[in-house]
């Protein structure tokens, strides 16, 4: 493993028993050496709100943020989803997004 590089970042070895979006957020502060959560928002563009309804669980982490984690951090998207916990083979899309079932 790379200097500076834990474990417990490592999404092969992850083994987290449920969906924990403040364990995203935590690893991925970590990670990139940040203070908070305001300093993460700054650094993948959007807004300090989103990030705050994430860790309250308001808001599900969505693929539009999971790819903004992953441009930063160069974790795989299969690999933020382990962090997260969410282990589904598929996503679904949410309501109202383009599914041919709609037209």
């Amino acid at each position: 493993m790379p200097s500076g590089h834990r474990q417990d970042l490592d999404p092969d070895f992850m083994d987290l028993g449920s969906y924990d979006s403040n364990h995203l957020l935590d690893s991925v502060l970590d990670q990139l050496h940040l203070p908070d959560d305001a300093a993460l928002a700054r650094a993948i563009d959007v807004d300090p709100a989103l990030l705050a309804d994430v860790r309250e669980m308001r808001r599900d982490v969505d693929a539009s943020l999971l790819i903004r984690l992953h441009e930063m951090t160069d974790i795989s998207i299969t690999g933020l989803r382990n962090i997260l916990g969410d282990r589904r083979r598929r996503t679904r899309l949410d309501e109202g997004e383009g599914s041919e079932g709609n037209q």
